[in-house]
């Protein structure tokens, strides 16, 4: 029998649906249909960090759900040696009045038992605290800080409001005695909410595997360029010279830095063999009084401030006790110490919920040695100074002021 024609015809459109049909699972399968077998490519793992340190985490779960920062004397009026602080991630030396200085100490990764001696708050470490996303700990407030403090929303904790989650040490002499076990402060955090949402913090750049392989490219590009255009008087050429001479160029070398007021003498020296900054305080090791080991750093960072002393605004008064006002916002010059190396550069902030970004003499970020950090902010009263080492010997010094 003869097959009608319109059911012939419907047999083609059939068998050229099917086709189409298996072509298209073979596209979805492979991911395109030029051949490029990608999907049989293994998807490089996302690199998880701890964003203050830049060392490597398996999940944001070995985290807890924000930093907590710590207000910590830093006198010689019996404040050293402080407890557990070599257990913080990060630590901000700040100046107050009197030449002194005071810490904040930034914990994360790493919580100790109990953490002291604690004491008051200034306004401008709500900033760092605003930064970090950190619930503040502290024992009495500085003029303003408190309400800068609500301003802000800062969940906090205050000896002078929470006295019973604090207690005296007898080893020590008030007011550098206040101390807080840490199940306190978590109580305290569980208690205010501030562990409900985990809080974002922007990482600052690290020296990580890929920063090495862009390093050495780089190297090899400009020794490229010097190789071709060397000899040549063309304008361009000569500016590419230059700039392919400041890849190559040796990093400058420190072997120590030194920071000195009325109250406070401290040194950092940069230690080869074992990698890190090692920390003095009036020339002796700077200590962690629960461990008795010296406190060691994989970066130094540098940001300096300008302050003034408060003014009443009714009265025009300079404030009786020599406190002081400091913009954590206005920008400035900044040196970052690390490996041994010196990167010269500047600082800035946006706003009150952005990160300090500090940036080389060539406007590219800061790369930091992935470790703890310790950053001193200096204000004019401070006298800075570190010491050149050629790299081959960074045993022969010579003074540089800055």
């Amino acid at each position: 029998m003869k097959e009608k024609k319109g059911t012939k015809n419907l047999k083609y459109i059939f068998a050229a649906a099917f086709i189409l049909i298996l072509a298209m699972g073979t596209i979805a399968l492979t991911g395109c249909g030029g051949g490029d077998n990608t999907s049989d490519k293994p998807a490089e793992p996302e690199v998880l960090i701890n964003p203050i340190t830049g060392i490597e985490i398996q999940s944001e779960e070995d985290l807890p759900m924000r930093p907590v920062q710590v207000s910590i004397p830093n006198d010689t009026y019996g404040a050293v040696p402080q407890s557990n602080i070599s257990h913080a991630d990060i630590i901000y030396e700040f100046p107050v009045e009197g030449e002194l200085t005071r810490l904040q100490a930034i914990f994360y990764s790493d919580l100790p038992d109990k953490v002291g001696p604690i004491r008051s708050v200034r306004y401008y470490f709500v900033d760092l605290a605003t930064e970090y996303k950190a619930f503040h700990v502290g024992y009495g407030w500085g003029k303003h800080a408190r309400a800068y403090m609500r301003m802000n929303d800062v969940p906090h904790i205050n000896g002078m409001q929470e006295t019973d989650l604090f207690y005296r040490v007898s080893d020590k002499t008030a007011p550098n005695n206040a101390y807080i076990d840490w199940s306190s402060i978590e109580n305290a955090e569980k208690e205010q909410g501030a562990l409900k949402e985990r809080q974002i913090i922007k990482p600052w750049k690290f020296r990580d595997d890929k920063w090495k392989e862009e390093q050495e490219a780089a190297k090899k590009e400009a020794q490229a360029v010097i190789d071709e255009k060397t000899g040549s008087t063309d304008e361009e050429d000569v500016a590419a010279l230059e700039e392919a001479q400041k890849v190559l160029a040796e990093p400058e070398m420190a072997s120590s830095l030194h920071v000195k007021a009325l109250g406070c003498d401290s040194t950092c020296e940069w230690d080869a063999e074992k990698g890190k900054y090692l920390r003095y305080w009036y020339g002796e090791p700077f200590i962690d009084k629960e461990t008795g080991e010296q406190l060691e750093f994989d970066n130094i960072l540098v940001q300096k401030v300008n302050s003034t002393f408060m003014v009443d605004p009714d009265t025009g008064a300079t404030d009786p006790k020599g406190r002081l006002k400091i913009d954590m916002f206005e920008g400035g010059e900044a040196l970052l110490f690390t490996q041994g190396e010196v990167i010269k550069g500047t600082w800035d902030r946006k706003n009150v919920d952005s990160r300090t970004v500090f940036k080389d003499e060539n406007g590219k970020q800061f790369r930091f040695t992935p470790g703890k950090t310790w950053v001193y902010v200096l204000n004019q009263d401070k006298e800075f100074s570190y010491e050149t080492a050629a790299p081959e010997d960074t045993g022969d010094t010579e003074d540089t002021a800055e």
